[in-house]
């Protein structure tokens, strides 16, 4: 999943939930048809009549990209669709004054059971990703650091194919603190990921491993090509000009960064510690620069 802010997945979580909401509410109703043999709504007895309900509405004009443009989106559509198609057959049986049989019941029953795991799958995927990350930067925590690393680790072994990690750490960072206030440093904070953001692929991933250190991962990548990057990478740190809110100062910050490669011959601490190492001789050898273990 492309990266998100925390705000903009608790958005799409709210809005999803709404959803759900109004979804259940047609269940209740279309319940009391099937009991009571109250006439149905002549909207559910519509070919299209998944695009008519207020969940259907939703789906139709969702507007929160995050949930749009998710796999699991379409997958949604598609049983919510099929789960109508069965509603509008008990509901023409229930117009007709015919007997529902248990079969039909059932077919109906199953699909309501699949879109619901639909969504609760979705649902569960948004919430998984807010725990799992920064709440201020967007990156990555440390929570789900090891256990993909060691993912990608076996996937090296496995297929032979190269992982490198990238130690980053902007330099005199307590200075912007000290001098401009945590809340700038903050903007410095949210402005660097998103600027890696913005070279890296969608694949790689960010971590905040501390204060003011990433540790960035990138599957497929060769020595040579991590260097590159990872040059890359320094030289748009450097470039940033970045304004903290209600301030008139202009911000500059450089980083160093060390690259290693995810070894399968050694723990991923052990490679972990391998990009930190490079990243400190880059400290040591005066700061904003690329330093690679290799």
């Amino acid at each position: 999943m492309p990266p998100f802010t925390t705000q903009e997945l608790q958005s799409a979580i709210a809005e999803l939930d709404q959803a759900i909401f109004s979804h259940e509410q047609w269940y209740k109703s279309l319940l009391r048809i099937l009991i009571s043999r109250v006439p149905a709504e002549p909207a559910d007895l519509r070919p299209d009549a998944h695009q008519h309900c207020r969940f259907g509405q939703w789906y139709g004009n969702v507007s929160t990209a995050l949930l749009r443009d998710h796999p699991a989106f379409i997958s949604l559509g598609d049983a919510h669709e099929k789960m109508h198609v069965y509603a509008r057959t008990l509901l023409q049986l229930v117009s007709d004054n015919k007997p529902v049989t248990t079969g039909q019941l059932d077919q109906f029953e199953n699909a309501l059971d699949k879109m619901r795991l639909e969504i609760q799958s979705l649902r569960h995927e948004l919430s998984e990703v807010i725990q799992s990350q920064d709440p201020l930067t967007g990156a990555q925590n440390r929570a789900s650091l090891l256990p993909w690393l060691r993912e990608q680790q076996a996937l090296s072994q496995r297929r032979g194919q190269h992982c490198a990690l990238a130690m980053l750490d902007l330099d005199h960072f307590k200075q912007v603190n000290d001098k401009h206030g945590h809340l700038a440093g903050d903007r410095v904070l949210i402005s660097t990921v998103q600027c890696l953001q913005a070279i890296l692929r969608p694949y790689d991933r960010i971590y905040r491993y501390g204060g003011e250190e990433f540790l960035l991962c990138m599957p497929g990548t060769t020595p040579e090509e991590a260097r590159e990057v990872a040059e890359r990478m320094c030289h748009a740190v450097a470039a940033q000009r970045i304004q903290p809110n209600g301030s008139d100062h202009i911000l500059q910050v450089t980083a160093s960064l060390g690259v290693a490669m995810l070894d399968p011959s050694r723990s991923v601490e052990a490679s972990i510690e391998a990009a930190d190492n490079a990243m400190y001789r880059g400290k040591k050898f005066g700061r904003n620069r690329v330093v690679t273990e290799y």
